[in-house]
């Protein structure tokens, strides 16, 4: 399994928690010419009904164990909004 973070397989990793709504950014901002730092950023954005009534970090938890993979081999620095349905404008 390729461990490059990508819309595509993030989406794929986070599918038993079926996201209403999933979106992945890439925050990286290499310099001139560089390659991306080990210290690379990413944001994540999910709502799922899976969150609702879970406090933050169960929310939190959950998603990390579909991240293992990523986690220091592509993703080492990531910040997460975890919504339910309810918390959302959805």
């Amino acid at each position: 399994m390729s461990h490059t973070p990508t819309l595509e397989r993030i989406s794929q990793a986070l599918e038993p928690i079926f996201p209403i709504e999933l979106r992945f950014t890439d925050y990286t901002r290499p310099e001139a010419g560089r390659a991306p730092a080990a210290g690379s950023l990413y944001h994540l954005f999910v709502i799922s009904r899976r969150f609702e009534g879970l406090p933050k970090i169960d929310r939190h938890r959950i998603v990390y164990e579909y991240l293992k993979p990523f986690i220091g081999h592509g993703i080492h620095n990531i910040n997460m909004t975890l919504l339910a349905p309810s918390e959302s404008r959805h």
